[in-house]
């Protein structure tokens, strides 16, 4: 055997000396956080009395999807919107510790009922400000033909802590006409202050941004300081 082949054998099985050491790490991590994530579906069901499937994010160690009941919750009038709010609302209090969301940042929406059941979206909404971009939502269902609750946990970890505005909104749709449009002048569609997630190097981040939309293009424009965070082309429906 030559010195090149002998150099190429040995290159070979370092490189898989490597990721075998990197898969083992992995599996190992994530029987971790599998354990962790069954013990805390555990308590969830012995504090809350719920009887049913739990579906986990492995990322955000939290619960992405339950469907069932709950011992103490009784679902007499579902095709009644107003026993149902009630019904959805004890849900949301007994699920709050376990999401992302904090108290007071969930806003009720409308309750839709059909020949399914009845469901209803919780808005999250921080500092007044709502979410754009992914995240923020918490979906719940009634199914008639199971006689189960549904719960969709979409809800995103953003402080309460209020953030200052140091920009006006005509200094953003300056900093996006210099940066984003050489110059051109920028006459957004629906301005406005949102909460949207950026990604960077640790995972994804919300900032508090100006949305400024125009031909074409939705840029983020930080309320804080002068910076665009992210921008995106507008999605075309056909």
């Amino acid at each position: 055997m030559n010195a090149k082949a002998l150099v190429t054998m040995l290159l070979l099985l370092l490189c898989t000396m490597i990721f075998a050491s990197e898969d083992t790490g992995d599996t190992a991590d994530q029987e971790r956080r599998t354990q962790e994530l069954n013990q805390l579906a555990e308590r969830f069901k012995a504090e809350t009395g719920f009887e049913g499937d739990i579906g986990y994010n492995l990322q955000s160690m939290q619960f992405s999807t339950i469907s069932g009941n709950f011992t103490d919750i009784e679902v007499t009038s579902p095709q009644d919107t107003l026993f149902m709010r009630n019904v959805f609302d004890q849900v949301v209090s007994k699920i709050m510790p376990y999401i992302s969301a904090r108290e007071g940042q969930l806003k009720s929406g409308k309750i839709h009922s059909n020949m399914h059941g009845s469901g209803i979206i919780y808005w999250q909404e921080v500092n007044g400000f709502s979410i754009e971009g992914g995240g923020g939502t918490l979906r719940i269902h009634y199914s008639l033909a199971t006689r189960q609750l549904s719960v969709t946990n979409g809800t995103a970890d953003i402080s309460s802590d209020p953030i200052s505005i140091n920009l006006s909104l005509e200094q953003a749709i300056s900093l996006v006409q210099d940066k984003v449009f050489d110059g051109a002048e920028v006459k957004p569609t629906n301005p406005r202050i949102a909460y949207v997630p950026i990604d960077n190097e640790n995972g994804q981040v919300y900032y508090m941004c100006y949305v400024v939309t125009h031909q074409g293009y939705t840029v983020y424009v930080d309320v804080s300081e002068s910076i665009i965070r992210k921008v995106a082309p507008n999605r075309i429906v056909r």
